[in-house]
């Protein structure tokens, strides 16, 4: 029983940044963003407890007859979590309202349901997303595979090999493949990864960031 117990704290303890990284632990700030050509994004969030966060976000989003600029306060909850023996799955639900400016405007909302599961060497995600306003549909689908190069301790950064694939409706890159790098550590991750790399048109750096406080 003393075994099961420290496995599952142990695990507590090494999961966060990568399958909990919606929000951080009570009373933290995380900061996430995103950076490529046709798409930049920028949230700020603090959890007041274990399972809440709110924030604010921005999204700057090239599609394929405007551009747009989306600021949403934001509401992050974890609706489930299930504590296994060897790893960790969440289910998620985020949302956020504001307001839409560019080439098209008005009020803006951004709906999310997340899946994930993580053990200390595998790693998968799904999310569906909406972002709406007038006469704007960016709603992205989204899948995650990845494993860890090696084991590392707690205090140690973790390399992991990771591949997305994404849509996104209405986009100037529709159809999105991207094998990346993520490195891990306590309270941070970066992951430097290639869109479409086989494609000499539609290949570009992406660039992800992840910091809890």
């Amino acid at each position: 029983m003393l075994a099961r117990l420290s496995l599952a704290l142990l695990l507590l303890m090494t999961l966060p940044a990568q399958a909990a990284a919606l929000m951080g632990f009570k009373d933290s700030a995380m900061l996430m963003s995103e950076f490529s050509v046709d798409k930049k994004e920028l949230m700020l969030n603090y959890s007041p407890e274990v399972g809440h966060a709110f924030g604010v976000e921005t999204m700057w989003m090239r599609g394929e007859k405007q551009t747009n600029l989306i600021t949403n306060i934001s509401y992050t909850g974890l609706i489930k979590r299930w504590n296994m023996p060897n790893g960790q799955a969440n289910l998620w639900f985020m949302t956020g309202i504001g307001e839409a400016s560019g080439d098209s405007s008005g009020f803006s909302y951004s709906p999310s349901v997340q899946f994930d599961y993580e053990t200390t060497r595998l790693y998968f995600l799904a999310k569906a997303r909406m972002v709406r306003a007038p006469h704007i549909q960016y709603d992205t689908y989204s899948v995650q595979g990845g494993f860890s190069l090696y084991e590392t301790s707690f205090e140690e950064t973790q390399p992991w090999f990771v591949v997305e694939a994404r849509t996104t409706e209405n986009m100037a890159t529709r159809n999105e493949v991207t094998p990346a790098l993520r490195l891990i550590n306590q309270n941070y991750f970066v992951e430097l990864g290639v869109t479409n790399p086989w494609d000499s048109q539609s290949r570009t750096p992406r660039l992800n960031l992840m910091l809890t406080f």
